[in-house]
C-alpha cells in the first residue's frame, strides 16, 4: 500500500520561510525578467506550487519561482 505524497505539504518544507535560491536558468518574464544567478528569498509555497518572496538586489519585483518548471537551487 503506498501513501499519496501532498506536493504542497513537501515543498513547504523544503522551501521554508528564509530559504534562499539561485536561478541555474534565466526567467523569462516580459515584464520582470530574472537572469541567471538572481537570489529570491523564500516568504512560501502558494497552493499553485509556486514560491512567493522577494527577489535580493540588485532583482527587484514579485515575480513568483515556479517549483516544478523554473531551475534553482537552494543556497541557503
Amino acid at each position: 500500500m503506498s501513501i499519496p505524497i501532498d506536493k504542497k505539504e513537501y515543498y513547504r518544507m523544503r522551501y521554508s520561510r528564509g530559504t534562499i535560491i539561485e536561478l541555474l536558468e534565466p526567467i523569462n518574464d516580459p515584464y520582470t525578467p530574472k537572469p541567471v544567478g538572481a537570489k529570491f528569498k523564500v516568504d512560501f509555497v502558494d497552493d499553485a506550487l509556486q514560491l512567493q518572496g522577494h527577489w535580493l538586489p540588485p532583482e527587484s519585483g514579485t515575480l513568483a519561482v515556479a517549483i516544478e518548471k523554473d531551475k534553482f537551487k537552494i543556497i541557503r
